[in-house]
């Protein structure tokens, strides 16, 4: 068995529509489930996919519940963290994938002609792909060359790989592909911001 969580902020539709009735399910399960969609998804953020996001960090669940939020989660009118529980033996046409294993299958070897998929910036350079929002200034740092070089100044590269792999490992990310039955929705705590925080 193995568990994981989804938040679902103020006035999203899973704070909205109970799960533990209907149980989850992608806003567009009918779309091919290829990798460049896993990618844009985890990603981009796209959410027209036929993905479901999962993360087996209860911490990350409630950060999304924080961040989704229309307005501050309060106890009198809080956020969600739904609980789902799946056994070993899926629900039928029910899929989980790791985007850390599936991207990384696909990846080049490095003599690969073309670009790599790992950045040419400094160590911190990570930081503004885990958090851009706070930390955004790393990615627009100067990608160092030799010294002997003229090369036109720019930014380290970041491709979609990179970011799909950072950001899936930033979110102990787990996709769904099918649908997630109700009675998998084992639980639905209520959130909000804790003061000690």
């Amino acid at each position: 068995m193995a568990i994981f969580y989804r938040g679902a902020g103020i006035n999203t539709y899973w704070h909205l529509n109970d799960p533990m009735v209907q149980g989850f399910i992608a806003r567009s399960p009918g779309m091919p489930a290829t990798i460049t969609r896993q990618m844009l998804h985890i990603a981009r953020g796209t959410v027209n996919s036929p993905f479901i996001s999962l993360t087996r960090s209860y911490a990350v669940a409630w950060r999304y519940a924080m961040v989704s939020s229309e307005r501050v989660p309060t106890p009198e009118d809080p956020a969600h963290i739904h609980e789902i529980e799946i056994q070993g033996s899926l629900p039928p046409g029910l899929h989980l994938l790791d985007p850390v294993k599936e991207v990384a299958q696909m990846l080049p070897a490095p003599t690969s002609p073309g670009p790599p998929y790992q950045h040419d910036g400094l160590p911190d350079f990570l930081l503004g792909v885990v958090d851009p929002g706070n930390m955004g200034h790393f990615l627009t740092q100067h990608a160092m060359q030799p010294s002997s070089s003229e090369g036109t100044p720019r930014s380290p590269n970041l491709t979609i790989e990179l970011e799909t792999l950072v950001r899936a490992l930033r979110d102990a990310e787990i996709l769904a592909h099918g649908i997630i039955p109700a009675i998998c929705v084992i639980n639905s705590f209520d959130v909000y911001p804790d003061p000690l925080l």
